[in-house]
């Protein structure tokens, strides 16, 4: 059982900032702001366009117009205006940060973490810089930066969920599991619904041996979303080594008629059956699993199905 690596996306800080330049230039931006506000992106860039050929330095319009580029996805565009933005006033904070997340979103995230370090820099309370650039350590599995991170998130802000939980999840990744549960605690209490947070701690504690405590937060787990696949798919592997067969045929079968492509699946339910003395079941699933590509079954097979 594997911890189910879930980093959250960094958050992109889209602050609308008006003008305060050429006052021709600051009405389109303000009617650009308004529009963005409402969803109006493509309308919103169009007024930003007005303001920049009143105003060819007016930084908040290139700012503003790459906010409104990121969310409709452009992502060449929106780089191409933050770059033109931080030219334009080297010590915006904000600027960084977001094209900070545009090298996250390229993969790049060697890039990604100088503009968030650069964020830091000019604004070292900015909790969600270390956050994302912790992410983007995480990314390339530099967990021990990431830990750093994280922890710098969760000083500035302890109620920053996202930070315990992907602290955690850098921690298991150390292979530092009982460190890491104390951290899917803080997120769960921060945000009783995360039910990412639930599943990391079942398989965190799995990995402890604490098998009761792992088969808890899958049902809870299954008790929030009762279409989890991985919740029951655990669930019944947990059921199979505390010997709760018919417990384990039921949460695999459930598995099963949610993602019935799954090989494992069926191969993991059919050593239920086999050790319920259910052999012909056993066997009917792992020829369907072999049948999905999972080969591992065909072992099985050779040994029991003869």
């Amino acid at each position: 059982m594997k911890i189910n690596k879930i980093i959250f996306t960094g958050y992109v800080l889209a602050f609308l900032i008006t003008a305060s330049c050429t006052p021709q230039g600051e009405k389109y931006v303000e009617e650009g702001v308004k529009k963005a506000e409402q969803g109006d992106y493509e309308g919103a860039i169009k007024d930003y366009n007005q303001a920049i050929k009143v105003d060819t330095f007016l930084m908040q319009a290139y700012y503003n117009r790459a906010v409104s580029r990121q969310h409709l996805k452009n992502i060449r565009g929106a780089l191409k205006d933050y770059n033109k933005a931080i030219d334009l006033e080297p010590e915006f904070t904000l600027a960084y940060f977001n094209r900070g997340t545009l090298w996250d979103d390229y993969g790049n995230y060697f890039n990604a973490i100088k503009d968030y370090t650069k964020a830091i820099e000019l604004n070292p309370g900015m909790e969600r810089a270390y956050y994302n650039r912790g992410n983007s350590l995480s990314n390339l599995k530099n967990f021990k930066k990431a830990v750093e991170d994280y922890t710098e998130a969760i000083n500035l802000n302890p109620d920053f969920f996202e930070a315990w939980y992907n602290r955690g999840l850098a921690k298991c990744n150390l292979d530092q599991f009982r460190e890491a549960i104390p951290d899917f605690d803080r997120a769960i209490a921060k945000n009783p619904t995360f039910r990412e947070a639930y599943i990391n701690r079942a398989a965190a504690n799995y990995r402890l041996g604490n098998l009761e405590l792992a088969l808890e937060d899958y049902s809870k787990t299954i008790a929030m979303d009762p279409e989890n696949v991985t919740a029951y798919m655990n669930s019944g592997v947990i059921k199979i080594k505390l010997k709760d067969y018919p417990g384990a045929i039921s949460d695999l079968s459930r598995a099963i008629d949610l993602k019935p492509t799954d090989g494992s699946l069926f191969n993991n339910r059919a050593h239920a059956r086999r050790e319920s003395g259910n052999l012909k079941g056993a066997c009917d699933d792992w020829n369907q699993a072999v049948r999905l590509g999972y080969t591992a079954s065909k072992e099985n097979l050779k040994k029991y199905c003869k």
